[in-house]
């Protein structure tokens, strides 16, 4: 009985907590990419914490200020079926769906991980590749603003007990070394950036949390992943051949897989062997 219950107080800190935090996530979500257009692409540490923090919470169509009760995660977007309150305008279903994976993420982190600093770590790596899947999506945009917490949090992830900051470092070059080097030679033999420099930032961010040996795995499920999506879209004509797709987002359901079942990445490198 204790530990029915000390399960479910976990997952309601950590749903509550999760939902919070996905919350802040909508904020960076839709004000990060508008502040680094808005500054050129060069925006100081400064300007994007003034920029996340003010003006408040308010409606994107006609800017009315967002009332403490209508800005309760989860809750107020159910209440007020996802439109705001003063001009009835939709805020669309990402604002939940957001807040619903933080949720989760977090809760799941707690229940596993208990209350300790490596379950808290973990949630805000995996509420990380929430972001940063949806501004790709979005925007085709990995901001280093996301990435460069992302690297300095799995840094400290490796010191805590089952870690290696080893593991870690070879991850980190291993990863921004194998996509830079596809990169560079896409563009030498088609004349054109294939992906983009956020993408080989990306897995080398992957590679601090995933460690080296997870590497193999993470890059055949981002590229069968991405492949699975990509072509029936294409033959579909959904999207044209020289149509932009994000790759941000098979990297982050990559990494996110391999992050949680890490036991599965020998069985995915035994699979594309044969």
């Amino acid at each position: 009985m204790n530990g029915v219950l000390s399960t479910g107080l976990l997952s309601l800190i950590g749903a509550c907590s999760g939902a919070i935090a996905g919350s802040f996530l909508n904020v960076v979500i839709h004000r990060v990419p508008r502040l680094i257009d808005a500054h050129g692409g060069n925006v100081s540490g400064a300007q994007y914490a003034a920029g996340l923090s003010w003006p408040g919470s308010h409606c994107a169509k006609c800017d009315h200020p967002l009332r403490w009760y209508d800005n309760i995660p989860l809750l107020s977007y159910v209440l007020l079926r996802g439109r705001c309150r003063f001009c009835g305008e939709r805020y669309g279903v990402r604002y939940l769906a957001v807040e619903v994976l933080a949720a989760v993420a977090f809760a799941c982190c707690l229940v596993t991980l208990g209350l300790t600093a490596k379950a808290f770590l973990a949630a805000l790596f995996l509420a990380g590749l929430v972001a940063l899947t949806i501004i790709d999506i979005e925007e085709q945009l990995l901001p280093d603003i996301v990435l460069g917490p992302l690297f300095v949090l799995g840094i400290a992830f490796q010191f805590l007990p089952g870690g290696s900051i080893g593991a870690a470092a070879l991850g980190a070059g291993a990863g921004y070394g194998a996509l830079w080097l596809i990169r560079e030679a896409y563009r030498l033999y088609a004349g054109v950036e294939g992906m983009g420099y956020g993408d080989v930032k990306f897995a080398g961010v992957l590679g601090v949390w995933l460690g080296g040996a997870a590497l193999p795995a993470m890059f055949a499920v981002a590229f069968v992943t991405g492949l699975a999506v990509s072509v029936p879209l294409m033959l579909m004509g959904r999207i044209g051949r020289q149509v932009a797709i994000p790759f941000g987002p098979f990297l982050a359901f990559a990494g996110m897989l391999l992050f949680t079942l890490p036991g599965i990445g020998p069985a995915i490198e035994m699979l594309f062997a044969f």
